[in-house]
């Protein structure tokens, strides 16, 4: 039997494309989520129940936060230290290949001290032909760099000899590292290419309610992406609440469906009681490219979330102003 690719996710971005990774694989791969992905137990579930993983496993950095003193026994200390602050161990001989896209964390500093070599995937679409890269240029202008590239310490950002490959939306415009360690791995060609089964397993991770598979039942929806202004300070909840009611009063003349912001703790099902309440979590990918249709317009306030928006036919964005406007009649 083949071994199993590992995943390691801090964002629930990262936990979407190692689960269509995975789906492409033929399932029954292995992950590991950082503590800080969103509903990360609920997701693990999901993503073993889905079949796209054999096992899911936690990990809270943040009972690891330190570095082991420096030395020569510097990776064995740090490795020992992380496994018996986080409960975690791995065994990198375990896998065919292992996948991170942050290796500047409490993770990627234990891969190090196993000398796992990995891959480092592209946090964002197109992050390694992004001009400024002064955390790279920062860290080969130490005066210790040498002597990291040589495992004495801890390199980030693809630096590490541990580091094998490095995956690039466009590895022939890449300019940050020789052609050798570069990959081409193109996600957004990726979540333009997904299925109709892959888009509905995606979303039975995602989602707690689901979306009906027929794409006509969305073409007469309205998407409302709300964010928090009480949050910011700007406003109370009862006057936020009310500029919502509002604003979903003149643009909702279909079925409504809401989706807002990680930090916006309002209760929406409250609020809307006869709209689809969408994950608040759930990465915004989700609605770009794996839905069965598109809605007929998407509303925001005061929101640059409609930037590269492409899961409604149109796009309005209120400013805040008059959006109070609406709502004070």
């Amino acid at each position: 039997m083949a071994k199993p690719d590992l995943y390691i996710c801090h964002t629930a971005y990262h936990v979407l494309i190692a689960l269509v990774r995975a789906l492409r694989a033929g399932g029954g791969q292995a992950a590991v989520l950082s503590a800080q992905v969103p509903g990360a137990e609920r997701l693990a579930e999901k993503l073993v129940a889905c079949g796209a993983f054999a096992g899911v496993q936690i990990a809270d950095e943040r009972l690891c936060p330190g570095i082991a003193p420096a030395g020569p026994l510097q990776h064995w200390q740090g490795r020992r230290m992380f496994e018996r602050q986080c409960g975690l161990k791995l065994d990198p001989a375990r896998y065919s290949a292992i996948y991170i896209c942050n290796d500047w964390s409490a993770l990627g500093r234990y891969l190090q001290d196993l000398r796992a070599g990995y891959t480092l995937c592209e946090d964002t679409v197109g992050g390694t032909l992004d001009p400024d890269q002064h955390l790279l240029d920062e860290q080969r202008a130490a005066p210790d760099f040498a002597a990291r590239q040589k495992g004495r310490g801890y390199l980030y950002w693809g630096d590490s000899p541990c580091c094998r490959l490095v995956e690039s939306e466009d590895a022939a415009k890449c300019r940050i590292f020789p052609p050798e360690k570069l990959a081409a791995f193109s996600k957004r060609a990726l979540l333009e290419s997904l299925t109709p089964a892959e888009k509905a397993a995606v979303r039975g991770v995602f989602l707690t309610r689901p979306l009906p598979d027929d794409p006509a039942a969305l073409a007469n929806a309205t998407l409302l992406l709300p964010r928090s202004f009480v949050a910011d300070g700007l406003m109370t909840q009862a006057e936020q609440d009310a500029m919502f009611r509002a604003v979903a009063a003149k643009y909702a003349d279909g079925p409504l469906y809401i989706k807002t912001h990680p930090r916006d703790e309002t209760d929406y099902g409250a609020l809307f009681p006869d709209a689809v309440v969408l994950e608040r979590t759930m990465p915004s990918e989700v609605l770009n490219f794996c839905l069965p249709g598109k809605f007929k317009r998407a509303v925001t306030v005061q929101s640059w979330v409609l930037r590269g928006f492409t899961a409604a036919e149109e796009n309005i964005f209120i400013g805040l102003e008059e959006a109070k406007a609406m709502a004070e009649g």
